[in-house]
């Protein structure tokens, strides 16, 4: 599994392609903006993108879904089912705030706690994290490779010595820290944490450290 991470859109999310090697398959997780560079990136490396992960429905991480389906018609949006009005509804995924009405394609697959999802030989188990939004999700990776330490996508549940907001419409910092403290603290703390915005880190670094736990 190689993992390609571009900072998109105009607050510099995190937007992850993860791609089987093997196949050239690839997921998009959180393609929030800067479409040409995500589409370039495909073209370029030669991948066959088969799937977009949202990790949750705000503007800043849904906002290329549109030039991609556009660009690439066969691949499928996952969304989790408490989030899905975000994708057609720009009050619910706050794009307002910047000043344009962002309206993504509909969702194609509506995950829900404990689905697996993903591609050929990349399979993500979906962790429901509300507390961001509603429908926040972590993506959850196993490699098969025993020594290999297991990598979560925590959309903006989880940062690098920080945690999401919750003073936006839907949030809820009780739900949040509930869902960090007994979801992914939990985890393996060689897992290596790939966050919606800053640097990774890992499960164990923000256990320790991380002043909001």
């Amino acid at each position: 599994m190689k993992i390609q991470k571009l900072n998109v859109g105009p607050i510099g999310a995190c937007c992850y392609i993860v791609v089987n090697e093997e196949t050239n398959e690839a997921v998009i997780i959180d393609p929030g903006g800067t479409h040409e560079g995500i589409i370039a990136l495909i073209e370029r490396n030669s991948l066959v993108p088969k799937l977009i992960i949202n990790t949750h429905g705000h503007g800043d991480h849904i906002g290329a879904n549109k030039e991609i389906k556009e660009a690439f018609p066969d691949i499928k949006i996952a969304i989790h089912q408490d989030d899905v009005e975000c994708l057609s509804q720009p009050k619910k995924n706050l794009s307002f705030l910047g000043g344009f009405l962002l309206k993504s394609p509909p969702a194609d697959i509506v995950l829900r706690e404990g689905d697996k999802v993903g591609i050929e030989g990349i399979e993500f188990e979906v962790i429901h994290t509300p507390g961001h939004t509603p429908g926040g999700i972590c993506l959850l990776y196993n490699s098969s490779a025993n020594s290999a330490p297991p990598v979560l996508f925590s959309g903006d549940t989880l940062f690098q010595a920080g945690i999401g907001r919750t003073d936006f419409p839907g949030g809820d910092h009780t739900a949040l820290i509930r869902s960090i403290r007994e979801k992914l603290l939990v985890l393996d703390g060689r897992t290596v944490v790939y966050p919606g915005h800053g640097p990774t880190t890992t499960i164990e670094e923000e256990r320790n450290n991380n002043p909001f736990l």
